[in-house]
């Protein structure tokens, strides 16, 4: 009578319980995956926008620090540096926007060019 009140565990049983856990695994692992790629998508997406226009915000941002008056604006204390050194190291506008071309080209351009340079 003592054997009655235990439970029997048939090796069928066990195998069920194995497929269920192995199943809902494989079904958490693919769920987990697809959510993944949604994220990992969106985010390539943002990078891009984010890389395609930081040379407009830079430009923005070093022609604010450019009209800020010095008093007003945060200064980098640089050892040996003369404050108007960068005045007269000067750049023509055609010069920047040629840059910036060119490299909104490189980036627009990058994969084509990796196949045709590696």
């Amino acid at each position: 009578m003592a054997s009655a009140n235990r439970p029997s565990f048939s090796s069928s049983d066990l195998s069920n319980q194995w497929v269920t856990m192995a199943m809902l695994v494989f079904l958490f692992g693919v769920i987990c995956y697809i959510v993944y790629d949604a994220v990992m998508v969106t985010a390539s997406e943002l990078s891009q926008r984010l890389v395609m226009i930081s040379p407009l915000l830079l430009v923005i941002v070093v022609h604010w620090l450019s009209t800020v008056p010095p008093s007003s604006r945060f200064s980098f204390a640089m050892p040996g540096a003369d404050p108007g050194d960068i005045h007269r190291a000067g750049a023509s506008p055609w010069g920047v926007a040629f840059v910036l071309i060119l490299l909104l080209f490189l980036i627009s351009y990058q994969p084509s060019l990796q196949d045709l340079f590696f």
